[in-house]
């Protein structure tokens, strides 16, 4: 079947903070994230031959998801085949880029208990954005903010986000820190849960603020599983992900990394260095 042309449609759906706080949930209770493979299966082929093709497949759950990885145009299907590709959403704005075959790239999200249908991110790589949607009829895709919050970490702390109160649906989206206690009563194991995290941290592409929710979200992990990929994060170029290394560092209170702060008071980002003497020098 070849794909129909692409067509910007509106949808009544809104992801609110609520199914955004059962996304992340989703995240952290799985075994990875599913990306978009090569369609024939066929590995022995190089890269370039790879990203050469412009439609690949993702499969979740008993979806199939096709993705126009140049246009950035994602479909659905019954593993059947019944009813036919269904457009989800609209096409992205290619805010001027060119469009080149691998540009775009799709992930489900896998479901867990949490029911509901597939969790999905779309990923712009010429441009670092992101969008989260549900693979449904009729969905709409939700851009993650581009940039930093700097009231991010006093809303996760609030009851808002919890609630999905504070800022309407449009609004920009929180990322929530979610409790140890809940990740360790979901399914799995904490090696499945943080190589997750860490992906999300250390992956290219994907939006700063899922970074810096990654950085966030280790300090809920033992300190061998977080410290390695947190030291690691204190060379980033975001000051906003070195911040919030630095911030999970100081919660998990191993003094072997207070070095690796301290090497950091002449960072030439003003928001690192107040991070470092808060860290390390004691408040009066």
């Amino acid at each position: 079947m070849k794909p129909t042309t692409p067509k910007r449609i509106s949808s009544q759906y809104r992801l609110g903070r609520p199914v955004l706080a059962a996304l992340l949930l989703a995240l952290l209770a799985v075994t990875g994230c599913g990306e978009a493979t090569n369609p024939t299966g066929n590995t022995a082929g190089t890269e370039a031959d790879y990203e050469e093709r412009r439609f690949q497949f993702v499969r979740s759950g008993k979806l199939i998801l096709r993705v126009d990885t140049q246009l950035g145009v994602v479909w659905m299907v019954e593993e059947t085949g019944d009813g036919g590709w269904a457009m989800l959403g609209a096409t992205p704005e290619d805010e001027g880029e060119p469009n080149w075959n691998g540009r775009y790239a799709l992930f489900s999200l896998k479901p867990t208990k949490l029911g509901g249908p597939a969790r999905l991110l779309r990923a712009d790589r010429a441009t670092g954005r992101a969008w989260l949607a549900l693979a449904e009829e009729s969905t709409r895709w939700t851009s993650v903010p581009e940039g930093p919050d700097p009231e991010l970490g006093a809303k996760s702390e609030g009851s808002g986000n919890a609630s999905g109160g504070g800022e309407g649906e449009d609004g920009p989206i929180s990322l929530i820190v979610i409790p140890k206690e809940t990740i360790e009563s979901s399914p799995g194991n904490e090696s499945d849960k943080v190589a997750v995290v860490i992906q999300a941290l250390e992956k290219e592409g994907l939006a700063l603020e899922i970074k810096v929710w990654a950085a966030k979200q280790l300090a809920v992990f033992s300190p061998n599983a977080a410290v390695p990929p947190l030291l690691k994060a204190l060379e980033s170029e975001h000051p906003e992900v070195v911040v919030a290394a630095i911030g999970s560092l100081k919660t998990i209170g191993r003094p072997s990394t207070i070095s690796n702060v301290m090497a950091l008071r002449q960072h030439p980002d003003p928001r690192v260095r107040e991070a470092v003497e808060a860290t390390v020098v004691p408040a009066n």
